[in-house]
């Protein structure tokens, strides 16, 4: 007994962390998350790249220089001062208008990624949750069969010494006692591992945790889940790619378009007036018209080149549609085919719990041995076992279903 206290003070003083924290943890932790945030922020400062180059473009220089006698001669000025401002604004420039909408394209299609990337996290967070209460209920199968055995062990300790049981079933139920410690040692030793690799995927640092909760079948409503494979932000991301690469075409195309501009500048500049060094200012404006008639195919090049991206992600997009609609029924098959096997899982349980308690009984006054106990309480436990088992991948079969429906 004072082995199984010690184990467990190892869950004492502990954080319950429910499903719901947990995922709130994720979303906020998490790696992948925190960078496709950082990625929607990037995007967003490429909007505003992008709009530069329709907004007014203001800038001043000046310089100065000093001449030599040798140099400074005549009406030359030994100190020569120049500065200019100049204002130029775009009138006209179709790949500056195309570019800023694909920049907005692809500021949507990075959200749509941080949808997709928090639908993941979400399903990896409830798949590693519904483990660790699995192996939770291992751990508290293992710990009910060693407090069965030490009992067992008590027993056959007593009619050993009143002279009714030999010495081999005494040494067959002490041999069975150090086994079920070590299972339940290692089940323990298991679930703790499990935790610490939950800890790490929340990137939780705090007090140690345990998952609050039992693990129990999740009752799901029979829907049009064909049709809700149009919620999938996986298809969502690939469709958003290619309406990118479609405007990115665009973008390339604009370089066929002439651009037009106008500028105004105010400067000055040292000149010898008079006798004198003076600054001469003055005002400019005008329009700048610029078009490129030839640059060695470049732009061909340029506009096929976005085309042909266009056409491998249309190919991409089309196995990613395959792929997500044959995971939904795949999962939909598993969904059926896991409640048939829980369904009859709880029959035969239900049958082994009382042919346990049938050689318990047996056993206690000895007219069953205790192989016929241990084959007993072993076919409990594994049918046990076997049931959490079966209803961790019935959890995380419909957490999957979520992910790919909602």
């Amino acid at each position: 007994m004072r082995f199984v206290l010690w184990l467990l003070m190892s869950f004492s003083f502990v954080f319950s962390l429910t499903l719901d924290r947990a995922l709130e943890l994720a979303i906020k932790n998490h790696t992948s998350s925190k960078l496709s945030l950082l990625d929607i922020e990037k995007a967003r400062e490429n909007i505003k790249k992008a709009r530069a180059g329709i907004l007014p473009q203001l800038s001043f220089s000046y310089s100065y220089t000093r001449l030599g006698g040798e140099l400074a001669f005549g009406f030359t000025p030994k100190n020569r001062h120049s500065y200019t401002f100049e204002l130029d604004q775009a009138i006209f420039d179709k790949s500056v208008f195309e570019g800023l909408s694909l920049a907005r394209n692809q500021e949507e299609l990075q959200r749509l990624v941080y949808e997709d990337v928090l639908r993941e996290v979400q399903f990896q967070t409830k798949q590693l949750f519904y483990a660790l209460l699995y192996k939770k209920e291992v751990v508290k199968i293992a710990q009910e069969n060693l407090r069965y055995w030490e009992e067992n062990l008590r027993l056959a300790q007593t009619k050993f010494e009143a002279g009714i049981l030999p010495k081999v079933e005494l040494m067959r139920a002490k041999a069975q006692l150090e086994k079920v410690k070590a299972d339940f040692e290692k089940a323990v030793a298991d679930y703790k591992k499990s935790l610490e690799d939950f800890k790490s995927f929340l990137k939780y640092e705090g007090e140690d945790i345990e998952p609050e909760g039992e693990l129990k079948a999740i009752e799901y409503k029979q829907e049009d889940y064909e049709k809700l494979l149009e919620n999938n932000s996986t298809i969502k991301v690939a469709k958003k790619s290619l309406e990118v690469l479609e405007k990115a075409v665009e973008v390339q195309k604009a370089q066929y378009y002439p651009s037009l501009s106008a500028f105004a500048t105010y400067q000055g500049n040292t000149a010898r007036l008079g006798g004198s060094d003076k600054m001469v200012e003055g005002y400019t404006f005008g329009v700048r018209f610029n078009y490129k008639i030839f640059d060695g195919f470049a732009r061909e090049a340029n506009v096929a080149q976005a085309k042909l991206d266009v056409l491998k992600q249309m190919e991409n997009l089309k196995d990613v549609e395959t792929s997500q609609r044959a995971e939904l029924r795949k999962t939909l098959l598993d969904l059926g085919s896991l409640k048939a096997q829980l369904n009859a899982l709880e029959l035969s349980l239900e049958s082994a719990k009382e042919s346990l308690r049938l050689s318990t009984e047996r056993y206690k006054f000895g007219v069953a041995s205790q192989l016929e106990v241990l084959d007993a309480i072993n076919n409990y436990n594994s049918l046990l076992e076997s049931y959490y088992y079966t209803l961790y991948l019935y959890n995380t079969s419909l957490a999957r279903l979520e992910r790919l429906t909602r």
